[in-house]
């Protein structure tokens, strides 16, 4: 899906959690962050903190590795992207890979929070603009109906999902990545940002209406790329009303 207001299904929450953490037990994400210094030559100190050229140069790798790897999938879907091709689009070799991810679905992963934490950098810069509840709602309203003439990053994402169905340890892992970025208070957020709810007991919680409202978002591009009479004005359209409906009190 698009450079929206947030990822559809679960990386809508990221955007309005607190310091994304890293937890990928069976990936080496962050491994840069924690390798040993190497110590430099005498008479170059260094302020503390200060990164030395080695982190430099595997920040710089692991950098280009990610760039290349979200081309490769985008380009060929998860199941057919090659780990050799995403080390050649990088200008690295497959060794530099496993230097820094254990597996096809560790770099995935890591790219699943990389895109989160973009999409919350991005929509934290419309919501600084906002002055009120009703602006923020306003917002999300538009980011909201924008999502549905981008949608490549969705498809992608509901194509690892469907591949985690099959494999529960990847389904186990995803979860995980998703705990690290969706905020244990994730209804109080949303509702501070959009507004309450409502009560009764037809009231939806805004933490639910998120969800749902990316996942069918997702569903409704899916079925539009078998034809039919899902064009992109009447997308727009059902997009629309059902934003009403989930968000409106």
């Amino acid at each position: 899906m698009p450079e929206s207001l947030a990822e559809v299904t679960q990386e809508c929450p990221a955007i309005f959690s607190g310091q994304s953490r890293r937890v990928f037990s069976s990936s080496r994400m962050g491994q840069n962050m924690m390798a040993p210094r190497t110590p430099d030559r005498p008479g170059t100190p260094r302020k503390p903190g200060t990164p030395n050229k080695h982190e430099l140069r595997t920040a710089e790798t692991r950098e280009r590795l990610l760039k290349a790897a979200e081309q490769v999938f985008l380009r060929d879907g998860y199941e057919r992207a090659e780990l050799g091709e995403i080390a050649k689009l990088a200008g690295r070799t497959k060794g530099a890979i496993y230097a820094q991810f254990e597996s096809k679905e560790a770099i995935f992963l890591a790219l699943v929070e990389m895109h989160a934490l973009r999409r919350r950098g991005k929509v934290q810069k419309h919501l600084n603009a906002s002055a009120s509840t009703r602006e923020n709602l306003a917002t999300f309203r538009k980011d909201f109906l924008a999502s549905v003439n981008d949608e490549t990053w969705g498809l992608l994402l509901l194509e690892f999902k469907l591949y985690s169905l099959r494999h529960p340890d990847a389904q186990d892992r995803l979860k995980r990545v998703y705990e690290t970025i969706i905020p244990s208070n994730e209804e109080a957020v949303y509702a501070s940002l959009l507004g309450s709810p409502g009560r009764g007991k037809a009231a939806l919680g805004r933490a639910p209406a998120v969800h749902a409202g990316f996942a069918m978002l997702t569903g409704l591009t899916v079925e539009a790329r078998f034809g039919g009479k899902l064009d992109a004005q009447t997308m727009e359209k059902i997009a629309a009303r059902l934003f009403e409906a989930l968000f409106d009190r």
